[in-house]
């Protein structure tokens, strides 16, 4: 029988940064996880948690300890520490609960535990992420869900393009939104999480309607051949997209829209400058806990 034990601290999210690399390496644990836990309209007014999981008991004391001079040393007055015992039983509900739904624009995302929850109106994505990027809870990966559900409340795609996949979760988001006979691709340069797309698009009932495939670049053949999109997703990281500004560029068709997220605010002017380089004109910039998303359109 499995059995954890955890210490963690609350505190609002603009704290949350700092304090995780104040705390440095944790050597002694088996993993270091926040998750928010009082959501909010603006999000830097969320309440946070982050905690430290154990397989062996921790000195609990040193450690609350430790977490306490952190907090001092921030000046924060009220970061409630506690910690304890997770037994086995309580271990599922504990990640249950960690891996609550959530909701980014109408897109309503959950696991396999919360099945049968969707609230009336949502647009439910089912998702396993298993070993691929892509959970739904990234600041990146919900500035997308954000930025393709605003897209689609003003225009029909007709095609769409998730370089990038992961888990396919952008893939799907937007076939919710498009025609049933609209072309999406979902590409990756990792085999594994190719096949954790195609895992989750037949689990969402769209394994007919999404092609996943194996793509190193944005100008392979394959993509060549089936674009330009009215949509391109990307949500990557800063230096890789900087540099396959042209080529990820000329997979837009004219008036079509380009997302770029997995940049950080610090990252945000040079990868678009990249991009305004190449004709596309900024539409919408979605900031989300230190993370932005871009959303970009080409001339006509």
């Amino acid at each position: 029988m499995a059995e954890f034990w955890f210490v963690e601290i609350e505190m609002g999210f603009p704290q949350l940064a700092p304090f995780e690399e104040l705390l440095g390496e944790t050597e002694d644990s088996v993993a270091v996880s926040s998750y928010e836990v009082a959501p909010m309209p603006n999000p830097d007014d969320a309440h946070w948690r982050l905690q430290i999981l154990f397989d062996a008991p921790p000195d609990m004391k040193a450690w609350k300890q430790r977490l306490a001079g952190i907090a001092k040393s921030m000046g924060l007055k009220d970061a409630p520490i506690s910690g304890g015992h997770l037994p086995d039983q309580d271990w599922v509900r504990h990640t249950n609960i960690v891996n609550a739904p959530i909701h980014a624009g109408r897109f309503y995302l959950y696991g396999a535990h919360d099945a049968g929850s969707t609230p009336p109106g949502a647009k439910p994505l089912l998702l396993d992420a298993g070993l691929a990027f892509g959970t739904g809870r990234a600041p990146s990966t919900y500035g997308c869900l954000q930025a393709i559900d605003m897209l689609a409340k003003h225009k029909a795609f007709r095609s769409t393009l998730d370089f990038g996949c992961g888990s396919g979760v952008l893939a799907m988001a937007a076939a919710r939104c498009m025609p049933a006979d609209a072309l999406l691709l979902a590409a990756d340069i990792d085999p594994v999480a190719v096949e954790v797309a195609k895992n989750n698009a037949r689990l969402n009932g769209l394994g007919a309607r999404i092609q996943c495939l194996i793509a190193n670049r944005p100008d392979a053949p394959l993509l060549r051949k089936a674009g330009p999109f009215d949509l391109v997703l990307a949500n990557i990281l800063a230096g890789p997209l900087r540099r396959m500004a042209r080529d990820l560029s000329r997979r837009v068709a004219p008036g079509g829209y380009l997302v770029l997220s997995g940049l950080l605010a610090h990252e945000d002017a040079a990868v678009f400058a990249a991009y305004r380089s190449q004709g596309l004109l900024l539409q919408k910039r979605i900031a989300r806990e230190g993370w932005h998303t871009l959303v970009l359109q080409r001339r006509h």
